[in-house]
């Protein structure tokens, strides 16, 4: 569709702006997807040789279609990331379950959602989820476990500040919470939440996620908290439907460009610079880059004398490792996701089951770590070993089962690393450079680093990049 044609359907009589979003992850996807649904001219920049960012699918020999780097999750009360889809029309292959609370503690124990299922849905939920509050740990500790819950949930209400002067195991300390509450769910939901280790996690970063999901719970989604399956890949699901709908508005999308400078006039944005010496003429431009690519763009050019962007220098990342495993035979697993206890394995998804169930090629596992600090650098084969030893201890049936095929992910910089200090890092949407944006999960959202965030931070982007553009007429 050509940019006449295209102008001619909106008819607003308005003049198409020519916006440059640089990053082809999911944040530069969303960002993308809606300035070209506004109408905008979109000229879709990506350094590497392909659209996704970290949202990514590959090919494994042997396996039929494609697998993602890692099994990814999102929540029903994800409201950015569910619109994107909508936007570009990939509902159908989401799969919606009860919320993914399922601790394996050992073979045939599971801890999971067991309300009455003529409750309806939600009253189910809340039901089979009541352990929580009164969780199976010695009784003489189940009172502070209340009290626990409690305090967490006062300060989930309303985040203090002062939080993000100390990490969440600190804050367990101070407030009483008992060891075993700890060990059954508390640490594993810090990590689950914010991929990284309670003694290097913000306090405060804990109970605003917390935050987020009350508040989305209590303004009616009544699915707030249920999670939300892909049952196809990630390129299925959010980038090849994405690049369509993108060309089909007259999108320019060009992979190997990397932007390596930014031309200004009087603290304006008029032009990007390419490493291969193109010059890209803009009215504005949304960099999505994550904070360590940013950094090597804000060394090279004229940014870098812009103190604004001084604390992206400052942003650590925070590893996940995963190893797909192809059996010959099912494992018994109750939940289409379930999280174990004392292993070197913390999740494992049936990625079978996720996908209707089709086990031509085997039964498709992903088993994940994360905040993997402990098994990053382990060589794949250590790595698959003791995954195996993982399955073997809470899946007796996977004792005899034959390993078909394998696939380790390390991902050393998979998100953020959230410390305490870390929300004074977070940069605005908007720059003090007239026309220029950012986007990304790291920017300032009030989220943790998730798929949430990357597509909250578009959205409040392109809101950004239609009120500049609207005093700039």
């Amino acid at each position: 569709m050509t940019e006449v044609t295209y102008q001619s359907l909106h008819g607003d009589g308005s003049r198409t702006r020519r916006i440059a979003v640089v990053g082809a992850g999911l944040a530069g996807l969303a960002a993308a997807v809606w300035l070209a649904e506004q109408g905008h001219q979109v000229s879709l920049l990506e350094k590497r040789g392909r659209l996704g960012g970290r949202t990514f699918s590959f090919d494994v020999p042997g396996a039929e279609g494609m697998v993602d780097n890692g099994q990814h999750l999102f929540a029903g009360c994800y409201d950015a990331l569910l619109e994107y889809v909508g936007t570009i029309g990939t509902e159908e292959h989401l799969h919606w379950d009860a919320p993914p609370f399922a601790i394996r503690t050992g073979p045939d124990r599971l801890l999971t959602a067991r309300g009455p299922r003529w409750l309806p849905a939600v009253l189910r939920n809340t039901a089979g989820l009541s352990w929580l509050v009164w969780p199976p740990i010695p009784w003489r500790e189940r009172p502070a476990a209340v009290r626990t819950w409690l305090r967490i949930g006062t300060a989930a209400w309303k985040p203090s500040p002062d939080l993000d002067t100390m990490t969440a195991d600190r804050w367990f300390r101070e407030i009483g919470v008992p060891e075993s509450l700890r060990k059954l769910t508390l640490d594993q939901l810090v990590i689950g939440l914010l991929n990284e280790k309670p003694d290097r996690v913000s306090a405060f970063t804990f109970a605003q996620a917390l935050h987020f999901i009350a508040r989305r719970a209590l303004a009616g989604n009544l699915r707030a908290g249920d999670a939300v399956w892909p049952r196809v890949s990630l390129h299925e699901l959010f980038v090849a439907p994405a690049e369509r709908f993108l060309r089909a508005r007259g999108a320019e999308i060009s992979t190997g460009a990397q932007v390596v400078d930014v031309e200004l006039d009087d603290d304006r944005l008029t032009a990007l610079r390419l490493a291969d010496g193109r010059r890209i003429d803009c009215d504005a431009a949304i960099l999505t880059l994550p904070p360590w690519s940013l950094t090597t763009l804000l060394d090279r050019g004229v940014l870098a004398g812009h103190e604004f962007f001084d604390p992206v220098r400052k942003i650590e990342p925070a590893p996940i490792s995963s190893v797909y495993v192809w059996l010959d035979r099912p494992l018994r697993m109750v939940r289409l996701a379930e999280n174990l206890r004392d292993t070197t394995i913390e999740w494992v998804f049936d990625t079978t089951g996720m996908h209707d169930g089709d086990h031509r090629d085997g039964y498709c596992y992903s088993l994940a770590v994360s905040a993997s600090w402990d098994v990053v650098h382990l060589r794949n084969d250590e790595f698959v070993r003791r995954a195996t030893e993982s399955l073997h201890q809470h899946y007796p049936e996977a004792r005899a089962a034959q390993v078909l095929r394998t696939k380790v992910i390390h991902q050393p910089q998979a998100t953020f690393s959230a410390h305490p200090g870390f929300e004074s890092l977070r940069l605005s949407q908007k720059t003090p450079i007239g026309g220029l944006f950012l986007a990304g999960d790291w920017t300032r959202t009030q989220l943790p680093s998730t798929m949430e965030s990357a597509a909250e931070s578009a959205k409040r982007a392109v809101d950004a990049v239609r009120d500049y553009l609207s005093l700039s007429r």
